[in-house]
């Protein structure tokens, strides 16, 4: 990593603004003239803070590989045969050059993005004073947040099996700005690391706007200015960063601390009008379906790239070497042949182009009302996950039910029998719930599956152990360590 750490300074604050050139630049490093230049007013340190979710919407990280792409590849999300160009990363083949350079560039675009974070947490402490303190706390957490974020999902992809080896090196964790690499840490310190940030960015995001105003409206809070109090669904708000920390207990095994966290989040859902389940009107509407639920998520990324990316990945018309779709009857299976889940109809059709007589995948289509508040958005914390872990970490296998149960109704599905298996249910749901955005092959991971469905056949099973689920460290890491 350290071949690109040293340049990490001038990139990020170069993308920010063109700055002329002067006969001060044969005076002063041109990295220090980007950052007084940045942070000497409140629109740059707004525009640096901005970059940070720019960059989380690279195709690297959650535009495109962690969402939609390779870990739903590894997740056995889509038939990806043998003549497949990602059939290498479809079978763990690791050291293969297509695997390579993909999870190579997903670890340097993360850690990239966590320098930028620690950047621009020191500058903007080193320029206090030009927003208020209060504003200066917002956007501390959230950035404290995402760098949270991006250590967690890089220790679920790279770690060791954390139910199995949580003591085995895993990722170095960077909590401010340097340019020399730093050692790999145990997982479990990882962890440490993880929730003391969290527990840091929930500090200062105490007084967040999403709790008085929800996420789309402009509050009074902050002098009513919409960059901190509107559009709080497309930040790393309060709730998501709750959100984020009932996923990292439950990876932790820390279930009853979990527990109290997913409920947390829901019990605020229940005492406000801010965060209601989508209905199945909203959901499967002719001509602007919210496939992607769109009321229920505390926070997504905007990506204005994204039905681009629709069409590369997803489209009817792509050749069977390309596209992205599954098994006939392997979706089926998942959805259990019923089309009233409304998470089925909506996103997945057997389209009337192409030649396709698989359902092809449709949850990032366009819609007709350019207009629609969830258009170009990629789900990161939702409601439903909430549902899913009160239901996994519940004491007592009733309480498990009737979150599960409460989630179903929502999907458009029967109450399952009082004597149901919890842990069998929320397996199913999973495979449902996150399809397009990434979770899955996190979830087989966090609970050592031992066998899961074979993406590129109608029947069988892979096997799975470390090899499948530890991503090696890519060798730029290695070698300087």
């Amino acid at each position: 990593m350290k071949q690109y750490l040293y340049k990490i300074t001038f990139v990020f604050l170069a993308s920010i603004m063109a700055i002329s050139c002067s006969d001060f630049l044969d005076v002063v490093p041109k990295d220090k003239i980007l950052e007084n230049q940045a942070y000497s007013s409140e629109s740059g340190i707004q525009n640096a803070h901005n970059g940070l979710y720019l960059q989380l919407a690279d195709n690297n990280l959650y535009g495109k590989q962690l969402t939609m792409d390779a870990v739903e590849i590894l997740g056995q999300q889509y038939n990806i045969n043998s003549s497949h160009v990602s059939s290498k990363i479809a079978t763990y083949a690791y050291t293969e050059s297509v695997p390579k350079i993909t999870f190579t560039a997903i670890w340097e675009k993360a850690f990239n993005t966590v320098l930028s974070c620690n950047k621009f947490l020191e500058n903007i402490d080193k320029f206090s004073g030009v927003i208020s303190t209060e504003k200066t706390n917002e956007l501390k957490g959230e950035a404290i947040g995402i760098r949270a974020m991006l250590h967690f999902d890089m220790l679920r992809l790279y770690g060791p099996i954390y139910k199995v080896s949580p003591s085995n090196p895993s990722i170095p964790y960077y909590d401010n700005f340097t340019t020399g690499n730093s050692p790999l840490l145990p997982a479990n310190e990882v962890i440490t690391k993880i929730l003391a940030d969290l527990d840091a960015s929930l500090v200062l995001l105490k007084n967040d706007p999403v709790l008085t105003s929800g996420k789309y409206n402009a509050s009074t809070a902050f002098d009513a200015n919409p960059y901190y109090s509107a559009n709080r669904g497309q930040r790393m708000n309060y709730l998501a960063v709750k959100c984020l920390k009932a996923r990292v207990l439950l990876y932790a095994g820390d279930k009853s601390s979990a527990s109290i966290t997913a409920r947390e989040v829901i019990d605020f859902t229940k005492s406000t009008a801010f965060f209601p389940w989508t209905s199945f009107s909203e959901a499967t509407n002719a001509t602007n379906p919210d496939r992607t639920f769109s009321s229920e998520n505390f926070f997504s990324i905007s990506d204005y790239t994204l039905y681009t990316k629709q069409m590369d990945l997803f489209d009817s018309n792509l050749d069977i070497i390309h596209i992205y779709a599954p098994l006939l009857n392997r979706i089926n299976a998942v959805f259990e042949s019923n089309d009233n889940d409304y998470r089925s109809l909506p996103s997945w059709k057997v389209p009337v182009t192409g030649g396709k007589t698989q359902k092809t995948f449709f949850k990032y289509a366009d819609v007709d009302d350019k207009t629609k508040l969830f258009r170009l958005q990629i789900p990161m914390f939702k409601l439903s996950e909430m549902y899913l872990i009160a239901a996994e970490t519940a004491t007592v296998p009733a309480d498990g039910i009737t979150f599960l149960n409460t989630l179903r109704f929502n999907r458009g599905l029967n109450n399952l029998a009082a004597t149901a298996s919890v842990a069998t249910e929320v397996a199913k749901e999973y495979k449902k719930e996150f399809i397009g955005e990434g979770q899955l092959f996190f979830y087989y991971k966090r609970t050592n599956t031992a066998a899961i469905a074979n993406g590129a056949a109608t029947v069988g099973n892979i096997t799975m152990g470390t090899n499948q689920y530890v991503v090696p460290l890519p060798d730029s890491e290695i070698n300087f360590q």
